[in-house]
Parts: structure tokens; sequence; C-alpha cells
């Protein structure tokens, strides 16, 4: 079990799925016997909203209580997509003592490849990864049709990944580049599945495309399709690899700098 100077660490959960989340409320029940826990989580759905910063004008915290094994937690949410939520509650709900860690998740879907930049669960933790916090980003493999709706998945399994995940990288020190670890948990994935550190692929984890797309075709009539996309292929050691390839879970650590990491030598040629 964790301890932070003679007190268990504090760490704030939050999501982009909503206070309603099982997927939430399964990263609350793993973390629980190891933390003081402070959940803040947006109304609602905010699945694909990236490192929005928004929110309704009116949006305070409001209390919601969730049930965990019987037991009443209390939780706050806010009408405000995650990374504003997450920035909300650091300046507000955590005045007396700061988090030793962020979780966002667990969320409904893996977040692969050059998806990150579109994820909630990952933005949320990018707006904390900014202000120094530990961040850790997680999120299953589901099927799906539960990518923007709670369907019945059965967390059992995520739920001793995750607590063994911040049992291990709380009370590391992290390298100096990596701000955000970004953990993905194949479906199927039990308490001996391995772990593989790895990269993020440059393909995207789900592509998308309206058929027959025109100026008249309709954007939300899109269809999914799961990376890589046709005639690409996935690098063997990144996370796209990793997840749907090896089953394995995916373990990605990721800059808040996006700077290429080309030589600025090669890009000053293009303009001189």
């Amino acid at each position: 079990m964790l301890f932070f100077m003679d007190t268990r660490p504090l760490i704030l959960i939050s999501n982009d799925d909503g206070i309603a989340s099982p997927g939430l409320h399964a990263a609350v029940e793993a973390l629980m016997p190891i933390a003081e826990l402070i959940i803040a989580a947006p109304l609602d759905q905010q699945t694909a909203s990236g490192r929005a910063l928004r929110a309704a004008p009116e949006a305070v915290f409001e209390r919601r209580f969730i049930d965990i094994d019987g037991k009443s937690v209390e939780g706050f949410c806010l009408n405000a997509s995650p990374a504003t939520t997450v920035r909300h509650a650091l300046q507000c709900l955590c005045v007396e003592r700061k988090p030793d860690m962020v979780v966002t998740g667990i969320n409904f879907g893996e977040n692969i490849g050059t998806n990150v930049t579109a994820s909630g669960t990952v933005g949320a933790a990018l707006q904390a990864a900014i202000w120094d916090y530990k961040s850790l980003a997680v999120s299953m493999e589901v099927p799906v049709e539960f990518h923007y709706e709670h369907g019945d998945v059965d967390w059992s399994e995520a739920i001793p990944i995750l607590r063994k995940a911040v049992e291990r990288f709380l009370i590391a020190d992290w390298p100096e580049d990596v701000h955000v670890l970004k953990i993905d948990i194949p479906e199927g994935a039990t308490r001996e599945t391995p772990w593989h550190v790895c990269r993020q692929s440059r393909e995207p984890g789900w592509w998308g495309y309206v058929p027959g797309a025109a100026p008249d075709a309709a954007a939300g009539t899109t269809i999914g399709k799961r990376g890589p996309r046709p005639g690409r292929s996935w690098h063997p050691e990144d996370d796209m690899a990793v997840l749907l390839g090896k089953r394995e879970v995916a373990v990605t650590p990721l800059s808040v700098d996006m700077t290429s990491r080309v030589g600025f030598d090669e890009v000053r040629h293009l303009f001189e």
C-alpha cells in the first residue's frame, strides 16, 4: 500500500465519459484502497473533445454521489470539457492539498495512434501535466458501439491493472520529457497480461470517411474503420501493434512538447 509523508497519497480522478461512467467508477474502486480521492468529471459524455478548454458560462461544480460496492462516495461534476474540468478542479477543489497524481479514465475504448490528440481522456491528462502533475490516461478496449454510450463492460481485470500502475508510477521518478503515461488495456486482459512500453503510432487507431462525400453530405454519417489505413502498417513497437497485435497492455510515454525532433537546420533549409 502507498504512503506519502505518513499519510495516503491524494489522487484526482477525472474522465471524458462523464460522472455516470462505469469506467470512472471502476477507477474509483481501483484506487480507494490505496489513496485519498477527489473525483471531478464532466457532467455528461465528452468523448473526442481533445484538450478543448470550454464550459457552459454558468457552469459550477455540482455534488454527485457514486455507489462503489454499496458505499456512497462523493464526487463533483462540471458542465464543461474534460480539460476544463481538470483545470477547474485543480484550482478550486485542491486548495488545501495538491494531488500527488491525476488519473483520467478508465475510458470506454482504446486511445492509440494519432487519435490521442482527439481523446478527451488524454486531453484531460495533458492539462494536468501542463500544471506539473504526474498524469495517467487510462483506457480499455471495448466494442465500438460503447465508445459513445455506457455499455455493459467487465472492469474486474482492469481494476487491478490500474491499481498496480498507480502503485508503480506514483513513487517513481519520471524522466524529464515524460509528462503523461498513456495506458491502453486490451479487451480480455488479465492481471498476468504483459506490459509493453511503446511509442505512439503514426497511424490513427480509428479513422473514418463519409461515403459519397459531397458538400451536401452529412458529416455525421462517418463510417469508422480501425487503423492502420489502407496501404499503411503499424510499427512493431508502437501502441497499435502492442494493443491490437500483441494483445498486451500498452504503456506510452507522452510529452507536452509537440515540437518535431528534427534538427532545426533541416527546417531552415526549407526557406533559405
